[in-house]
Order: C-alpha cells, then structure tokens, then sequence
C-alpha cells in the first residue's frame, strides 16, 4: 500500500501542560478525524497508512470496538482490543513535551471495494492548512522530527523487540498493528 506521506505533523509544546494542551485540542478540534498521539507512537508512513486502512475498514464494516474512529486508531496503532490501554501506550501523557498531530483522512467516494480504501484527493491540502492553524491555536511549535524507526519507541507501545532487527522492524510493527485484532 503506497499512499505517500501520512498526513501529520510534529510538534513541542509550550509551558502549558500536556492535559491542559489535549483538552483544548479535543475541545477545539475540526472533527474526530483528528488526534494527538505521543511522539513515541509513530514510526512510519506504512505503519499510520496500515492503522488507517485497518481502521476505516472497521468502520465501514460497523464493527469497531471504539465510538470513534481516532479512538480505533489508536488502538491499532497500540496493538490492542483495549480503548484505554491503547491511550495509556500511543496517547499523550503528561511527561510528554512532543508528540504528533494526526489527520485521518476521509475515505474517497469512489470506492467500491469493501477491502480497497483510499483518501479523498483534498486530504493533504485540508490537512497543511488546518494543521497549522490547530498548533498556532494551542501554542504549539512545529518541530523537526520526522516518522523514524525505533526499537525503543516501539517497546513504549507494548511491542516485544527482544531479538527485533531494525531491518525487519517495519514488517513486524505491520504485524503489530494486525495483532490488535486478536489481543485482549
């Protein structure tokens, strides 16, 4: 599945602490499309597309396990069945001084396809816009960071990396997302 870059964006926050900044932005985001993950919880492209894609499979089928479908994300992104284990892994925490906003675009119209999803062609311009605005709104700075591999932020998620080589990390934080489908 190559769908490009996933709309997100890295941010460090500003004194305001990471409760303060996650209510305002639950309270003043666009939609439920959008979430605020820890900066330990992305990783890569394929992995935010291959959570989407699982996700709005899920939706589409009216079998999610959460409500709503940044909740489902997450719980693909942490490998879990549980919503809350899945905030307490991927979510933001309170000791968090960066992280990531997440856009999960709508689906395109014109699929036909129970199993074949792709985003609507005005996702990446809606998100550049609107994701710049939410920053500025919460007093956030955009980094530098970039997705990146790592064992370590991988172990944060709940993920087994004893004897993990990073040159097969990418296909078992694959694995590890499907795996949310039959962990409890």
């Amino acid at each position: 599945m190559e769908l490009g870059s996933f709309p997100c964006i890295s941010w460090s926050k500003s004194d305001s602490s990471s409760s303060q900044i996650l209510k305002q932005f639950l309270d003043s985001r666009p939609s439920d499309r959008w979430l605020m993950m820890g900066s330990h919880a992305a990783h890569s492209d394929v992995q935010l597309w291959t959570a989407w894609h699982c996700c709005e499979r899920r939706f589409s089928r009216k079998t999610s396990l959460a409500r709503t479908i940044d909740a489902e994300f997450l719980r693909f992104i942490a490998g879990t069945h549980h919503i809350s284990e899945a905030f307490q892994r991927a979510g933001v925490s309170e000791d968090d001084f960066e992280g990531w906003i997440i856009y999960l675009p709508e689906r395109s119209v014109n699929d036909s396809s129970d199993d074949e999803f792709s985003p609507s062609k005005e996702y990446l311009e809606f998100f550049e816009s609107t994701a710049l605005e939410i920053l500025k709104s919460l007093n956030l700075t955009p980094s530098n960071a970039s997705l990146e591999l790592n064992l370590d932020n991988a172990g944060k998620l709940g993920m087994d990396t004893n004897d993990l080589e990073i040159a097969n990390f990418e296909d078992a934080l694959i694995g590890f997302i499907l795996s949310s489908e039959f962990n409890t």
